[in-house]
């Protein structure tokens, strides 16, 4: 089953410089000399998904992150992680960036990742936890596109590669775990490492040209003036994750920060609020007495711990302490804590949330066992509550833009990727057609309609 963890992310951990020792699943240190081989020498079922993937091309090209300069920016299986660019294409568009993050699930524990190698039980595989399998080069397509529809068009792109299986949060590892082959079903041991946040930090530090090489064409991003942090799916909870962290570094070093508009664009992770569902009925109460979202949130944290949101945690320490988990669940943490100006877009039939969502056997108080309709109605009306969270939001005070919101009734789930959902799904209301992007430029301006979700009186185009 795979549950609803789009984002869970947990409290910060110390940033080493350097590399640390292996720790063992129990959280004590491991012994280097004995040090477990690499998830990718142990496991010979290794097979590439057949989904999340990215084009290869020659639009966006690659960059190796220095490991001198940045020893910890690695991938799942210790190769140096890599990111994407292409210089913006006009003189107008050297200050303006769209930075995606990209999405592809995750693993919490040796099992999930062990299956998540081998692409067992999952559409996701190895590729989205090594860099061995990134191309030199990437086409763009959807925010990414040099297409009229997209207003990021002409700006500088940038996409972090995602091969951390953290939603890109953690800074743990390397770990030595013990499992069972997915395939044969052997005892095995193999090292494994989760280090998103980190390979952020050294993606960032790069663009802004403080450290490892990077293209001379491209501008520095300390002289930005408008930057879109995009991700979907997993990448759309690496955007709640790190939106406010993000923008507090760029504004800090920022050659002309009152001039920098930092905004976030959020798809494909938002669910109905978790901490409000009756778990006890769920096949994680029934199968691992995992019977309350505080029990599942811990439970799929023990391996490694994730950075979470700096302001939600001293907001719950300071007003509700013993309630920090919460900071765990990215639901909440949009919901309450980012301050960040953000634009939720949230396919109201997303065929993978809510398919899950009833394969969870959740409940909704008061309304039964979660069915597709009724997610459906849920997010339906939770996007539109976007617009109360200066009043509604535990950090309701620091919240200064309302969001915006797009809900059209489609099902593709990570839509930021390609052309045909990025930029051509559509609705229809009152005789005109809304797209996210219209919205998006909308909902920046302060100017028109910037949010609107679908319902039977509307029309919609989806591919």
């Amino acid at each position: 089953m795979r549950i609803l963890l789009a984002a869970v992310v947990l409290c910060a951990c110390i940033h080493d410089p350097e590399p640390p020792a292996p720790e063992t699943p129990d959280g004590g240190m491991g012994d280097a000399a004995s040090a477990a081989p690499s998830i990718a020498d142990v496991l010979d079922c290794g097979t590439a998904g057949s989904a999340g993937g990215l084009p290869a091309g020659n639009d966006l090209r690659r960059i190796e992150l220095d490991p001198a300069a940045f020893p910890s920016a690695r991938c799942n299986d210790g190769t140096q992680a890599v990111f994407y660019v292409r210089p913006a294409a006009t003189v107008a568009g050297r200050s303006r960036w769209m930075i995606q993050l990209q999405g592809g699930g995750g693993c919490h524990d040796a099992a999930t990742c062990a299956k998540r190698w081998c692409s067992v039980d999952s559409n996701i595989g190895m590729e989205h936890m090594t860099a061995r399998m990134a191309p030199t080069g990437l086409v763009g397509q959807g925010v990414l596109a040099r297409d009229a529809a997209n207003p990021y068009a002409d700006a500088n792109h940038v996409l972090l590669r995602y091969c951390s299986s953290d939603n890109h949060g953690g800074r743990t590892g390397p770990l030595d775990v013990e499992t069972v082959h997915p395939v044969t079903g052997d005892a095995v041991k193999f090292r494994i490492e989760f280090h998103g946040r980190d390979i952020l930090d050294a993606v960032i530090a790069t663009l802004r040209k403080d450290g490892g090489p990077i293209d001379a064409t491209l501008p520095d991003l300390d002289d930005a003036t408008d930057v879109v942090l995009a991700g979907a799916s997993a990448g759309g909870g690496g955007v709640i994750g790190n939106a406010d962290y993000l923008e507090e570094i760029l504004r800090t070093k920022s050659t002309n920060a009152t001039a920098l508009r930092f905004v976030a664009l959020i798809d494909s992770t938002f669910s109905p609020a978790n901490e409000a569902l009756d778990w006890g009925t769920s096949t994680l109460c029934t199968n691992q007495t995992l019977c309350t979202w505080q029990a599942i949130l811990t439970f799929f944290s023990k391996l490694y711990a994730r950075e979470t949101d700096a302001s939600c945690m001293a907001w719950h320490a300071a007003h509700a302490p013993g309630s920090e988990w919460l900071c765990q669940d990215s639901d909440h943490i949009v919901r309450n804590h980012v301050t960040t100006p953000f634009f939720m877009r949230q396919g109201l039939r997303d065929r993978l949330l809510g398919p899950n969502a009833v394969e969870s056997l959740v409940s909704v108080p008061g309304r039964g066992l979660m069915t597709e309709q009724l997610f459906t109605s849920i997010v339906h009306d939770d996007l539109l509550a976007l617009a109360n969270l200066r009043t509604t939001a535990e950090e309701a005070a620091a919240i200064t833009t309302t969001p915006g919101a797009f809900g059209p009734p489609c099902m593709k789930h990570e839509t930021l990727s390609d052309n045909a959902n990025a930029l051509g799904v559509s609705v229809t209301t009152s005789g005109t057609a809304y797209t996210m992007f219209g919205l998006f430029s909308n909902w920046q301006r302060a100017q028109g309609v910037s949010s609107v979700v679908y319902d039977p009186t509307m029309t919609a185009t989806c591919p």
